[in-house]
């Protein structure tokens, strides 16, 4: 397929004609090979036929032509006519040969009728003859159709063995020879000639809104709409190619626009067949039916229905309970009974209240706790948004792979250390408050209601997304890859939202993983169960239970170095574009990255740090300066070099070698960890020094509340940015930092609406539940002063905080 371009003649105005064929240079050729074999002489005369029709079929309202070019016309449009009764071994429709017959003989024709026209006009006073427009006519020439383009449509179409398609192709063709403005822009709405194809270019995404827009109804009753597809083009590479992990692969998306009646089969057949007569059978086409989209009326079922009044429900609760705490507060009348507690929790005051809410607890130091994870959660959304922003559409595939290769960016790169921080802060707050509880009832304390407890906090928010996924998801946006993400995202949760509710989807089912972040709440979820067994061994048995903790965390360590000796795995998840274009399909990803097995070490090292801070607070220790110095010097370089070390991974002169795959998978996840550790500690006991004052920023403060359901929410915005993309993105370092930007606001609105809605309402039940069951009463040895004052070196705390 090609462009057009615009040339000039001596004495008119402006014909526009194809670039690769100009009239000129098929008149010359045709001369030159008249006295060639029949079947020359029959391609000539399609070709000879397809330019005629261009011309003369121009629907500009005023064509201007010259009396010479017309006359040229006249002998090809002869000739050509002659030679059309070989035109039938390409199995090309025999209406459509009639069709073409027809506007040949309607150019000769003009063509003795332009000196009458000349004359008439010229008598007028024009300075140039005009050809009035006798067909229907679009805004803008029509001659876009080269000639050896419709030639291979034209053969293609022949080759559809679906009746229905078959017929709506040639009256597609037919279209476009009598100039039908729908027929255009079905045909203006296909990608055309790749652009950029050696610069890296691999998205051709034609017009999307401009194909599913098209609704011809025909004068006889026929009904032609537009049908968007993104063909798979996928070009023969050596061996040596295919090990390559830069740039985009041997894939090339391709948009074409057909009648709706196309199944993709007969696509991928019709653009093979294309591809055939151009570059020859070097390729490979697939279509999928999610890779093809037309315009059709929102289908809704029983599941969409029960959600969605589910949801009405639950609002209109939030509203009665928001009127219920309006009513109270009005009236003065506010008690403090259990009742009203669960009435109010439900409320939208109350809960917006507690979100925007600047305080907390000081009792232990812990203020900094939400600046780690606001940060830390911040940055994730944001590697998340760069990592779908450069494995989605984009117009120059080498632009990530400079991004990625640059140390300056690895602290993006390194966006799975920040994941490991979450699970060490779990494993750290649980670990630091468990303690504390079983040293108030001397060990005498129910776990089970706190892991049953825990389920109930974390699960509903959780499974209202998953519903949302498997409902609404794919109905609520379209765009050239909606289908390919949506449609596919959705089947996936339809088949496994009862391994992520069970939290095991790590495990199970992960080639169909339902939310590609689900992963991490599976992992903390499995290891939050088994923690309370270290937890109240380092309570009763402090020497066996430091050793029993200090052999987990170093079993934590061989187990992936082993894994990835023995499979020679990456040493860590590295985020190649063309490896990404679906996380579910990554390898690594699958087996390794989000196993709990590969993820126990910052979980264990997180139970480390809560015992050692527990010890110092409760010992009241104080630290020397030498230790401070030490502490910070040995974070400082081991941060850094856990961060930027990954890096090397990603140069092109870097070979992989097994053994530097295996330690560098454990040791640069205990490396961060220690660096965390010592970070904590220090702030928690009043050395953080000027981070202690930025991590304790009390903007974190209501960001850090909604970390949990930014989490939820993120892949709902990072799936619809990629899948309503119209057009590739130019990615630079700037647009990167834009994209991230604006997928951190969207991120945190939604994650405000959960988490008032349901996240915030649930935590507060499971506030008041857990201090009605998992509080028994203190036996008289376990009761004491507990309202003396309180330090960041002393331990009193409530294990609901």
């Amino acid at each position: 397929m090609a462009r057009v371009m615009q040339t000039t003649y001596r004495g008119s105005v402006s014909l526009i004609v194809p670039r690769r064929l100009t009239l000129a240079s098929v008149v010359i050729r045709y001369r030159r090979r008249r006295t060639r074999t029949p079947r020359t002489a029959m391609l000539s005369a399609v070709i000879l036929l397809t330019i005629v029709c261009a011309i003369t079929g121009q629907n500009v309202n005023e064509t201007k032509l010259t009396e010479k070019i017309l006359k040229r016309i006249t002998p090809l449009a002869d000739t050509a006519t002659k030679t059309l009764e070989l035109i039938n071994p390409l199995g090309v429709d025999k209406n459509l040969v009639e069709k073409i017959t027809t506007t040949a003989k309607t150019a000769a024709k003009l063509a003795d009728d332009f000196s009458y026209i000349a004359n008439v006009d010229s008598a007028r006073g024009g300075e140039n003859p005009v050809l009035k427009s006798i067909e229907e006519s679009p805004d803008y020439a029509s001659s876009v159709v080269l000639a050896s383009d419709l030639l291979s449509l034209t053969t293609a179409v022949a080759n559809v063995k679906e009746r229905a398609c078959r017929e709506q192709g040639y009256k597609f063709l037919d279209g476009l020879l009598q100039n039908k403005r729908w027929a255009l822009k079905m045909f203006d709405a296909s990608a055309k000639s790749p652009q950029g194809l050696l610069f890296g270019s691999s998205y051709h995404l034609g017009n999307f809104d401009e194909c599913i827009a098209i609704d011809d109804r025909g004068e006889k009753g026929g009904i032609v709409e537009g049908e968007y597809c993104l063909a798979t083009i996928k070009w023969r590479r050596g061996e040596e190619a295919k090990k390559e992990r830069f740039g985009r692969g041997e894939t090339l998306r391709w948009a074409v626009c057909v009648p709706s009646s196309c199944s993709a089969r007969a696509v991928s057949r019709f653009v093979g067949d294309v591809l055939t007569h151009t570059v020859g059978n070097g390729t490979a086409v697939i279509v999928t039916e999610r890779d093809c989209y037309a315009r059709r009326p929102i289908s809704v079922d029983t599941m969409d229905i029960s959600y969605l009044s589910f949801m009405m429900g639950f609002i209109a609760l939030l509203i009665l309970c928001s009127v219920y705490e309006i009513y109270t507060i009005a009236l003065g009348k506010e008690k403090r009974t259990v009742t009203h507690e669960l009435i109010v929790s439900f409320s939208l005051i109350n809960n917006i209240k507690k979100i925007i809410s600047t305080k907390q607890n000081n009792d232990l130091g812990l203020e900094c706790i939400s600046g780690i994870k606001s940060l830390a959660m911040i940055f994730i959304v944001a590697g998340h948004a760069c990592m779908f922003i450069g494995s989605g559409p984009v117009m120059d595939a080498e632009a990530w792979d400079r991004l990625i290769r640059h140390p300056a960016n690895s602290f993006m790169l390194s966006n799975t250390l920040l994941v490991d921080t979450f699970l060490m802060l779990s494993a750290f707050l649980f670990c630091r408050l468990l303690l504390i509880e079983f040293d108030k009832r001397r060990g005498k304390l129910n776990v089970i209601p706190i892991l049953i407890f825990r389920y109930i906090r974390v699960t509903p928010a959780y499974a209202v997304v998953i519903l949302f996924y498997m409902t609404w998801l794919p109905k609520i946006g379209e765009g050239p890859l909606w289908k390919n993400r949506m449609v596919l995202e959705q089947e996936r949760c339809l088949s496994s939202w009862w391994a992520n509710i069970l939290y095991i989807n790590n495990y199970i089912q992960t080639d169909e993983i339902c939310m590609f972040q689900s992963w991490y709440l599976s992992v903390d979820t499995q290891l939050f169960f088994v923690a309370p067994i270290f937890i109240y061994s380092l309570w009763r048995w402090r020497r066996i239970g430091s050793v029993f903790l200090a052999l987990a965390t170093f079993i934590s360590l061989a187990i992936p170095s082993y894994i990835t000796y023995r499979d020679q795995l990456d040493p860590t998840l590295l985020f190649y574009a063309k490896e990404f274009t679906d996380f579910a399909t990554n390898f690594y990803f699958k087996v390794a990255y989000i196993k709990t097995h590969m993820k126990m070490t910052p979980y264990f090292m997180g139970l480390i740090t809560g015992y050692i801070l527990h010890r110092i607070q409760s010992e009241n220790y104080k630290m020397s300066r030498l230790m401070k110095i030490f502490g910070w010097l040995t974070s400082i370089v081991l941060g850094t070099v856990a961060v930027f070390s990954v890096s090397v991974f990603y140069q092109e002169w870097y070979k992989y070698n097994k053994i530097e795959a295996a330690a560098y998978v454990s040791l640069h996840k205990l490396a961060w960890s220690i660096a965390n550790g010592w970070l904590i500690i220090a702030c928690c006991t009043g050395n953080g020094g000027i981070l202690n004052k930025l991590l304790t920023w009390k903007v974190f403060v209501p960001i850090s509340r909604l970390t949990f359901c930014a989490y939820l929410v993120n892949g709902i915005v990072e799936l619809y940015y990629v899948s309503q993309l119209r057009h590739p993105l130019h990615v630079t370092f700037f647009t990167m930092v834009a994209n991230s930007i604006a997928h951190l606001v969207l991120t945190f609105n939604l994650a405000v609406i959960l988490c008032v809605i349901f996240e915030s309402p649930i935590h507060g039940i499971e506030r008041i539940l857990l201090r009605i069951f998992a509080r028994p009463a203190l036996s008289d040895n376990a009761r004491r002063d507990m309202s003396a004052e309180s330090s960041r070196n002393t331990s009193q705390s409530k294990l609901e905080t």
